[in-house]
């Protein structure tokens, strides 16, 4: 260590945070704060990582001294904020002023420390150095090796893109480093000692004789340790926990180990989760559901427990085969086999979420009571607010201690939420993990520590494909087991989620062993999974549930006599058409002809509590075990297919590829108890939209392309056998078997294969833009620092944009409507005045859920910023305080007259509660 004078100026003078207000003159010295970043590291490390992490990263950098990898964390974190011992960091000003009181203070002590005229120092180029930077550059000009460097340099969210960035530096703006630019100057060898000083003071802190000592670490420990950094700087600057102290208080005063212990108890809300060995898998199932395992429930467990290293495990099963149930049993078995501690339940939709939560909630609250443990439980997307489940869960632990399921305030944020325990969202939160942004190592961190289970893969298009197989690369990568559900996967797909896991745990091709002919197994229901390089296969599930349905093509003017004709008798009849316009307007003929009380719309077009509402009416009238009506119509698009728990007596629908077909059939003669009418007892599927010369709805083509419509369309059978059809139809719709056709049909499939073959090409060549790339396989290379993990930055920040990114969705705007009222507006369809109520945080945050996304007709790519702009303008002048208020802040708004109409550019808008949002094109 140096002498006591560089002691005194880290123990008295060097700042990292600094408060002059409201009369009081705070701050917190640099040594404290890296002090209090320090054991909150070691903290973190010995209760809040989980014991998967630590294994992964013991494995990873083949030091099996655990205590060694835990201090080089905690070296990270102490030093972490180097930087600010710079006069560039230090002559930064309080509060944007460069006369106040604390400054002056804080600029005598480092006159007084020998810092000679820094009070009136200026330097042109400052921000050339931002302290995480210059962390970085003299940590690498001490010696330091380059892993440890990056991660440090990294913790404001992104590593430097090449090596050239750090080595340059120093030479660049040595003013920046050591005030003066001479070497013998007494000023610029303060400065260097002052630096020298607390790298050796941080070494000693953590049991470093020497910063030889400092182990490299493998790309993995790396990304995991600069999450865990980012939490511990955040946890430790949050004024709550770790407050300042008067700028006349010195370090010696505080009562460090009080405050470490209030802070750390501040934070730390509930308990990391560690299940205990299933010995009865019968009494596992009754005791958590209330139910006996199904067989395939059974094999599931079965095969998990006979693994030695778990991996991801795909099932491939009907709808209504309780994979919810399997899911979260094998997650209490793979976390208590692999050390994860939580899970991530991801979904295709904000819908098929909020109809999940509930289910996971309860299932947490069984363990949470079992334990008698606290378990933190988040909803992530868009509308996570308007979930009355999410909302009713307390954000305060029980004063009684007895175990229960809780919010943690500060697992709330939109980059923090995914560190968060047990996890349920949309698909986009896991798809993100490959997507570049600023601190995605936090989200690697939280959704390493979990087991990962994504439902109805077959949700995911060619573009979210490219995200989903590199996210589960990166899990491989982890060693996180995965689990994958879906009721109709096509086989390449199969191959190419195994293939991307082992992948990313290193494995090569020749070194991956095999059942034979896995690739290609038609069995149904099937299981495949890996248990280290090997893949395997559970085929030989029976079940009991089976039921035909027969399929019965139809034009669409054929479709209101066969309704008709169908609930003559009473019965509930669903139609699932492709797109919303199609809906709407089918939806008006049918009110014309069977009254409007008869007739139930459900699409994506409504604003969200509306649509909300009208889900769990659908529920409440169809759902499972509830009192169906005598005779009622449901019209829907595609948000019936996913998840909804409904059943129809009879079915319509749009032709579409052969899995979705398969979906919507899931809620035919979904509930087994049901009465229906005679004429409905047999299962039904009329099948709209099909054209011998492959002439299809402009809509349908749209949305799904003609190559897997016209193959849908050739081998969908008269009857389908449930579930012994299920993985055949998809495999031959998705598969390469040949077609038989004449000359001029050969000709339109052979250019819709064209067509579609070139969308994917473009799909996956646009998904790469903003792709991560591969993790290195530490099988194959040494460590290298994290330069360039995040070069070619995506510029989206906000997540909503981000999960747009991920999902290959056009630019869209969603925007709040409101309704005239008199001078003012309300909530649409309310006749109440809010206008004068928007400074209320009640009203504020309920207009803010009055959403709707705006179709892309309205959007179009090449105007869309033209259309904010105009509607930014607008907002100026109707909603002026909206700006003003927390929960409306940015948001864009579209006001409706008296009757639900507006103008929007050469577009009459219109909305109603029956029909949702309707536009057309105004003539010129």
């Amino acid at each position: 260590m140096n002498s006591l004078n560089e002691y005194y100026i880290f123990e008295s003078c060097l700042w990292a945070k600094k408060n002059n207000s409201d009369g009081k003159m705070l701050w917190l010295p640099l040594k404290q704060h890296l002090s209090d970043a320090m054991n909150i590291a070691g903290l973190l490390w010995e209760h809040w990582l989980s014991r998967g992490q630590k294994n992964t990263l013991i494995s990873s950098t083949e030091i099996e001294d655990e205590e060694v990898i835990k201090r080089t964390l905690m070296f990270i974190a102490a030093i972490h904020d180097l930087g600010k011992a710079t006069p560039a960091f230090q002559i930064k000003p309080c509060n944007f002023s460069s006369s106040s009181d604390l400054d002056i203070e804080i600029f005598e002590k480092l006159e007084r420390a020998g810092f000679n005229g820094i009070s009136n120092l200026r330097l042109l180029d400052s921000v050339k150095s931002h302290h995480a930077l210059a962390s970085e550059a003299i940590l690498r000009e001490s010696g330091i090796n380059s892993t440890i460097c990056s991660v440090v340099g990294a913790h404001h969210g992104k590593p430097v893109d090449g090596l050239l960035t750090v080595e340059k530096q120093i030479n660049s703006y040595e003013a920046n480093y050591y005030q003066k630019e001479n070497i013998d100057d007494a000023v610029y060898l303060k400065w260097k000692y002052t630096q020298k000083y607390i790298i050796e003071w941080a070494l000693e802190q953590t049991g470093f004789e020497d910063s030889a000592d400092l182990p490299v670490i493998d790309e993995i420990t790396q990304v995991t340790f600069l999450g865990l950094l980012v939490m511990s700087d955040w946890i430790a600057s949050n004024e709550i926990f770790f407050p300042l102290v008067n700028s006349d208080c010195a370090i010696s005063e505080i009562d460090q180990e009080s405050r470490l212990r209030e802070g750390w108890n501040k934070w730390y809300k509930t308990n990391n989760w560690e299940p205990q060995f299933i010995e009865d898998i019968e009494e596992f199932y009754y005791k958590r559901f209330g139910f006996h395992p199904r067989e395939i429930q059974r094999k599931l467990s079965l095969a998990i427990s006979k693994t030695e290293t778990p991996g991801i495990f795909i099932i491939e099963a009907p709808m209504g085969m309780g994979k919810t149930e399997s899911a979260l049993a094998a997650s209490e078995l793979l976390c208590e086999k692999t050390g994860r501690s939580g899970i991530f339940f991801g979904l295709p939709t904000q819908a098929t979420s909020d109809g999940i939560f509930p289910r996971i909630k309860n299932w947490l609250q069984s363990i949470s009571a079992e334990a008698d443990e606290n378990h933190g439980l988040q909803l992530i997307h868009g509308k996570a607010a308007l979930n009355d489940e999410f909302r009713s869960i307390s954000k305060n632990i029980d004063d009684d201690g007895s175990g229960s399921v809780t919010v943690n305030e500060w697992f709330t944020g939109k980059k923090t939420s995914v560190l968060e325990e047990f996890v349920v969202g949309t698909i986009d939160q896991f798809l993100l993990m490959t997507l570049k942004q600023k601190h995605l190592s936090l989200r690697h961190l939280g959704l390493s520590k979990k087991i990962i289970i994504i439902d109805e893969v077959h949700a995911y298009d060619a573009y979210m494909g490219q995200y989903l197989y590199q996210a589960i690369r990166w899990m491989g990568a982890y060693n996180v087991p995965v689990i994958i559900l879906s009721a109709t996967l096509p086989a390449g797909r199969r191959v190419e989620l195994i293939n991307s896991y082992l992948k990313g745990q290193g494995w090569k091709k020749n070194e991956i062993e095999s059942v034979e002919a896995w690739e290609k197994n038609h069995a149904y229901p099937i299981i495949t999974y890996t248990d280290k390089n090997r893949i395997l296969q559970e085929n030989k599930i029976e079940i009991t549930e089976k039921k035909y349905i027969r399929t019965e093509k139809i034009d669409d003017e054929e479709l209101l006599q066969t309704l008709s004709d169908s609930i003559a008798d009473g019965g509930v009849a669903g139609i699932i058409v492709n797109t919303v316009k199609r809906a709407q307007e089918l939806t008006k003929n049918l009110v014309e002809k069977f009254g409007d009380e008869n007739v139930l719309l459900l699409h994506s077009a409504f604003l969200s509590p509306e649509r909300i509402n009208k889900e769990k009416e659908l529920i409440g009238i169809i759902g499972k075990g509830a009192e169906r009506p005598y005779k009622k119509i449901i019209v829907g698009t595609q948000v019936i297919e996913q998840s909804l728990d409904i059943d129809f007596d009879v079915m319509f629908t749009d032709l579409s590829p052969a899995d979705l077909i398969l979906q919507r059939t899931g809620r035919l003669h979904r509930h087994a108890d049901v009465r229906r009418p005679e004429k409905l007892k047999e299962p039904i599927l009329y099948i709209m939209g099909t054209d011998e010369e492959f002439n299809f709805n402009s809509g349908s083509s749209a949305v799904y392309g003609d190559y897997h419509l016209i193959r849908t369309q050739i081998f969908l059978p008269e009857i389908i056998k449930m579930p012994e059809d299920i993985s055949l139809l998809v495999q031959r719709v998705y598969g390469d078997e040949e077609l038989s056709l004449n000359d001029f049909l050969g000709e339109k499939y052979i250019a819709a294969r064209k067509e579609m073959d070139e969308k994917l090409r473009i799909k996956k060549e646009k998904a790469k833009s903003f792709l991560l790339g591969n993790p290195s396989n530490p099988k194959n290379s040494e460590p290298k620092p994290l330069y360039g993990w995040l070069s070619n930055i995506s510029p989206v920040e906000s997540d909503e944009r981000g999960n747009a990114q991920v999902r290959d969705s056009e630019p869209s705007l969603e925007v709040i409507l409101v309704q005239k009222q008199g001078n003012g507006y309300g909530f649409v369809g309310k006749e109440e005045d809010i206008s004068e109520k928007i400074s209320s945080t009640e009203v504020s945050k309920k207009l803010s859920l009055e959403t709707i996304r705006l179709p892309h007709a309205l959007t179009p790519v090449w105007n869309i910023s033209g259309i904010i702009d105009e509607l930014e303008k607008e907002n100026i002048r109707l909603f002026p305080q909206w700006q003003k208020q927390q929960w409306l802040r940015g948001s864009l708004g579209i006001m409706l007259d008296e009757n639900g109409y507006c103008k929007m550019g050469k577009w009459k808008l219109h909305y109603s509660t029956k029909y949702g949002l309707e536009y057309e094109k105004e003539e010129e």
